[in-house]
């Protein structure tokens, strides 16, 4: 009992938990922070990171979210790979000599540029990829390969526009390129800007939660706190 009166008593620095007898001082002198009971800080960054380790707490970024979260890029990246996947099928190429006809990105792939079926198949595995990341971790997990996957289309059409068919004398090529290219394109650059972020940042995560005391569920917050 005198050892738990002796621990609510001694007051301690939150940033750096320096211990000082109740009374001693009101702020700390390294810090400039206001000094708090003992009992009422959470348990520091080491028993948190032992704690950890030992399976006790689940970091924020580990936690399992909801299948209908949509936040941090999920829900975006998912939207933007079934508009990729339209996209394909739109008019890429409209074609008026030797003959007039109007290719999609999939007519494309069927005939003689069959490596567009890359973009397709990219667009079509982001798909359950992005769904079936449901820790912030997992999603900062895969950045990389969805930027790849979001890029394979925008590697296509930068191919076909600069690559385009030549006219020769006995096949004269005439053709204009569709707006479903430039849509991909521009589906596939957003794609890659929020892939490239996807899962969010982590210094905005919440707090791990604690118990104080008393047992009461806390949760550590800067808010309202100044540092000098």
């Amino acid at each position: 009992m005198g050892y738990a009166l002796a621990v609510a008593r001694l007051m301690a620095c939150p940033f750096c938990r320096q211990l000082f007898p109740h009374g001693e001082a009101n702020d700390c002198p390294e810090c400039g922070v206001s000094l708090e009971s003992m009992s009422k800080l959470p348990p520091s960054l080491d028993v948190l990171s032992v704690e950890v380790e030992e399976g006790q707490v689940v970091p924020p970024e580990h936690r399992p979210l909801a299948w209908s979260y949509f936040g941090r890029g999920r829900g975006a990246l998912l939207v933007l790979a079934v508009l990729g996947l339209v996209a394909f099928f739109l008019p890429w190429v409209v074609v008026s000599a030797p003959s007039d006809m109007t290719l999609s990105g999939f007519d494309l792939a069927r005939g003689r540029a069959g490596w567009l079926w890359g973009g397709a198949v990219g667009w079509f595995i982001l798909i359950p990829l992005v769904w079936t990341r449901r820790t912030i971790a997992k999603m900062r997990g895969v950045r990389i390969v969805s930027v790849a996957f979001a890029a394979l289309t925008l590697i296509e059409v930068g191919m076909m526009l600069s690559l385009p068919p030549q006219s020769s004398r006995l096949r004269p090529v005439e053709l204009a390129w569709g707006f479903g290219i430039y849509a991909s394109a521009a589906v596939s650059l957003v794609a890659m800007a929020f892939a490239a972020r996807f899962g969010g940042r982590l210094d905005d995560l919440p707090a791990v939660p604690w118990r104080d005391d008393r047992g009461r569920r806390q949760r550590e917050s800067s808010a309202g706190e100044t540092l000098h």
